[in-house]
């Protein structure tokens, strides 16, 4: 997060807590994508990532006073939304998550335009089952470095961690997913939001 977004954030929570409702709008436009990318790395259905998405920034809005001006209001979120996708995980089996994933591979759902998005979304189907098979140290870090696109310094903070173990984690995991991947030599999977150096 650049340092604007950062600034603009706080005022816009200012904004929100004197008692401008709308002012929580530009923050929902900021961050909407990168929560629902988080959402989506937990091999959420469509839809549900979506709804999940949506309870995120609620809850952030009803409960914006428990926010720490000078914290990562992301990170907060990204936060926020991990809880959500564990709470709702405990009510939905892994078999539900397969049959999606089949169903999105074999095409059953609405037709590609054409065979470059089927390529695209059978290798995005592909780095989201890697990540789920990564150990859980390593996945936790893979979630919100790349999915969520937050910094290092942000990553460490929300997994209670120190900035070197959260870099060691995404090397081992880089070189985890290489190898899931069929020995892919590239640095990172490719929804990783564009060669993250934070």
């Amino acid at each position: 997060m650049d340092e604007g977004d950062a600034l603009r954030d706080i005022e816009d929570i200012h904004r929100v807590l004197a008692g401008d409702k709308g002012a929580f709008r530009p923050l929902v436009e900021r961050y909407a994508d990168r929560v629902l990318a988080f959402c989506r790395s937990r091999r959420l259905e469509e839809e549900e990532a979506a709804d999940i998405s949506q309870e995120v920034f609620l809850r952030a809005f009803r409960s914006l006073r428990s926010f720490r001006i000078g914290e990562s209001f992301p990170a907060w979120l990204i936060a926020i939304a991990a809880n959500r996708v564990r709470t709702r995980g405990t009510k939905r089996g892994n078999d539900e998550r397969k049959i999606a994933a089949i169903g999105a591979e074999t095409g059953s759902g609405a037709a590609p335009d054409s065979s470059i998005e089927v390529e695209k979304k059978l290798e995005a189907e592909a780095i989201r089952a890697s990540v789920a098979k990564l150990p859980g140290d390593q996945r936790n870090v893979v979630e919100l470095y790349y999915f969520a696109e937050l910094p290092v310094a942000d990553v460490a903070r929300i997994l209670g961690l120190g900035e070197e173990a959260v870099k060691s984690r995404l090397f081992r995991a880089r070189k985890k997913l290489r190898s899931l991947l069929g020995g892919d030599e590239g640095e990172q999977p490719s929804e990783a939001g564009g060669g993250n150096t934070r």
